[in-house]
C-alpha cells in the first residue's frame, strides 16, 4: 500500500510539470506570434511588405529583345562574310546601326529570329558612327525610346546584341559618365560589350532604348561607349551622301573618342608642326644661297684685290656687306623660327601622352 501511494504520487507530480510546460509553450508561442505580428518588429526582422517592384533584367530582355537584331555584311566578289554588327528597329522596316559595320559596301542582310531579310543604307551621320538601315518585309516592331536627358550617373543599364555572333546576348552594367562630344554626348557604361555588339542596343530598367553601344577601350577594364538614342531621330538631317560610307574619324583608329577636343588638338598640332617645318626649310634653302653668293663675290673681290683694282673692289664692298646684314637677319629669324618649332613639337608629344595615358578605343 505505502508503495502504490508512493507510485500515485510520483506519477501525479510527472502530469503536474508536464501540463505545465505545455502551457509554457502555448503562451510562449502565442507572444512570439504577437511581437512578430507588430509593425516595428516586423520591419527590423525583414517581415515588412516587400518594396515596390521595379524592373528585372528578364523583364527588360523580354521587352527589349524583339526589336534586337543581327546585321551581316557579304563580299559582293564570293558572297563570304566580312563584318558583323547588331541592328536596333526603331521604326517600321528601319534598323540603326553603327557606320562601321557597313562601310565596307557589301551586300547587308539583317537576320531577325533566323528570317535573312536584304537591306540598303538610307541615311549616314556626317560625325558620328550612325546609319539607318531600310529593311523591306521585317516584320520586327519598333523600340520605345527615351532621350539621353532621362539618364543618370549610376543608374543600372542594360546592353542586348550579338558578341561574337551569338544572337540577343544581354549584360548589365551602370552608365558611368555622361561624356561632351561635340552636339550630343557618349554614354559610358561598364556594361560588358564584345566586339560583334556594335549597333546594339543599351536599354533603361523600364527597357526604352538610351543608346547604340558603339566602342570600347582597349586598355580599360570595361570602359565602353554608346551613342545616344537621340541621334536616330536627327539621323535625316544629318546625313552624309551614302555612296561613300567612310566615317570622320574611322572606327578602328577612333582613339579617345570620348575626347574629341584632344583628337582636334593633335590634328591642328601635326598641322602646325608641318607648316613650321616648311618654313624653316624654306629660310634655311634662302641662307644657303644668300652664303653662296656671298662667298662668290667675296672670290671676285679678292681678284680684283690681287691685281690692284681698287675701284672695283670698292664697288663691290656695299653688296657683300648687304648680303652679309641680309643673312644675319635670316639667321636670327630662323632661329626664332626654330625656337618656336621647338615649342610646338614639345605640346604635340604632352597631348601625344596623354593620348598613350588614356588608352585607345576598339570597334
Amino acid at each position: 500500500m505505502g508503495r502504490g501511494r508512493h507510485s500515485l504520487s510520483l506519477a501525479t507530480v510527472i502530469v503536474l510539470i508536464l501540463g505545465t510546460m505545455l502551457a509554457f509553450f502555448r503562451l510562449v508561442i502565442r507572444d512570439r506570434k504577437a511581437l512578430m505580428e507588430s509593425p516595428h518588429v516586423a520591419a527590423v526582422a525583414g517581415t515588412s511588405a516587400p518594396p515596390e517592384s521595379v524592373n528585372t533584367s528578364e523583364a527588360v530582355f523580354r521587352k527589349a529583345s524583339p526589336s534586337v537584331v543581327t546585321v551581316k555584311v557579304f563580299n559582293r566578289a564570293d558572297n563570304r562574310l566580312s563584318m558583323q554588327g547588331s541592328g536596333m528597329v526603331v521604326a517600321p522596316q528601319t534598323v540603326a546601326t553603327n557606320r562601321h559595320v557597313v562601310e565596307s559596301g557589301g551586300e547587308i542582310r539583317v537576320v531577325d529570329r533566323g528570317q535573312e531579310y536584304a537591306a540598303s543604307v538610307t541615311h549616314a551621320d556626317r560625325e558620328y558612327d550612325l546609319c539607318a538601315l531600310s529593311v523591306p518585309g521585317l516584320q520586327a516592331d519598333p523600340v520605345e525610346m527615351a532621350s539621353f536627358l532621362t539618364l543618370s550617373v549610376g543608374q543600372h543599364v542594360y546592353a542586348i546584341g550579338s558578341p561574337r555572333g551569338l544572337e540577343l546576348s544581354i549584360s548589365d552594367g551602370l552608365v558611368s559618365a555622361i561624356r561632351p562630344y561635340g552636339a550630343f554626348p557618349l554614354i559610358q557604361t561598364n556594361a560588358p560589350i564584345s566586339k560583334g555588339s556594335s549597333g546594339g542596343g543599351l536599354f533603361d530598367t523600364d527597357g526604352r532604348l538610351v543608346g547604340i553601344t558603339t566602342a570600347s577601350a582597349i586598355d580599360g577594364q570595361n570602359i565602353n561607349f554608346a551613342l545616344v538614342s537621340d541621334l536616330i531621330s536627327q539621323l535625316p538631317a544629318r546625313s552624309a551622301d551614302i555612296r561613300t560610307l567612310k566615317p570622320v574619324v574611322p572606327p578602328k583608329r577612333t582613339d579617345e573618342i570620348h575626347n574629341k577636343e584632344l583628337l582636334d588638338s593633335l590634328e591642328e598640332g601635326r598641322k602646325a608642326i608641318a607648316a613650321s617645318e616648311s618654313e624653316r626649310k624654306a629660310m634655311a634653302e634662302e641662307i644657303g644661297r644668300h652664303t653662296f653668293a656671298i662667298e662668290e663675290l667675296k672670290r671676285s673681290m679678292d681678284g680684283f684685290l690681287s691685281s690692284r683694282n681698287a675701284k672695283a673692289y670698292n664697288d663691290m664692298v656695299p653688296r657683300h656687306n648687304r648680303l652679309i646684314g641680309d643673312r644675319a637677319n635670316l639667321a636670327t629669324r630662323f632661329e626664332q623660327k626654330h625656337q618656336t618649332h621647338q615649342s610646338l613639337v614639345e605640346q604635340y608629344n604632352r597631348l601625344a601622352e596623354r593620348y598613350n595615358n588614356q588608352g585607345r578605343l576598339k570597334p
